[in-house]
C-alpha cells in the first residue's frame, strides 16, 4: 500500500498495493481576501477491487497567525463512464465558487497518471511532480 501523508490524517487516503491514481489536481497557492493561503487538491484513484473510482479533496489553509485547517471530502464508487464527469464538475465547483467569492481564479495543474505503468512509476512521478511533499510507500503487498 502507499499513501499521501501530506494531510495529517494518516488513514484518509490509503491504496492497496493494486490501486491506481489516475490523476492528481493541484491548485497551488491561493491568497483568500482575508490574507489567509489556500491549497486545493484533488486525487482521483482507480480502486483494482472494483475497477470503481474514488475521488479524494483535500482543502487545507494557511492563516496569518500561522495555524492551518483543513477539509477532508470523498466521492467512493464513481464508475469509469462518470469520472470524467466527476473530476470536471468537482474542479469547476470549487473554481467558482472561489470566484464568486473573491474573484480568485483556480489554475489546476493536473498530473495525469493513466499511462504510469506500476505503483513505482506512479510513485516517482509524482515526487518529480514536486506538488506534494510527504509521500510514503509502504508494504506492497498490503
Amino acid at each position: 500500500m502507499y499513501l499521501i501523508d501530506d494531510i495529517d490524517e494518516p488513514d484518509f487516503l490509503v491504496l492497496k498495493a493494486a490501486d491506481r491514481f489516475r490523476c492528481i489536481l493541484h491548485s497551488g497557492e491561493i491568497t483568500l481576501t482575508d490574507g489567509t493561503t489556500m491549497v486545493l487538491v484533488i486525487f482521483v484513484v482507480r480502486r483494482a477491487s472494483s475497477g470503481l473510482f474514488d475521488m479524494f479533496i483535500v482543502n487545507k489553509f494557511f492563516r496569518q497567525n500561522q495555524t492551518t485547517n483543513h477539509t477532508l471530502m470523498c466521492k467512493k464508487d464513481i464508475p469509469a463512464d462518470g469520472i470524467e464527469l466527476a473530476v470536471s464538475t468537482t474542479s469547476s465547483t470549487f473554481g467558482l465558487g472561489l470566484k464568486l467569492k473573491g474573484g480568485t481564479d483556480i489554475q489546476w495543474d493536473e498530473l495525469d497518471l493513466r499511462k504510469a505503468s506500476g505503483r513505482e512509476e506512479q510513485i516517482q512521478r509524482i515526487k518529480r511532480w514536486g506538488k506534494l511533499r510527504n509521500i510514503r510507500a509502504g508494504d506492497s503487498n498490503a
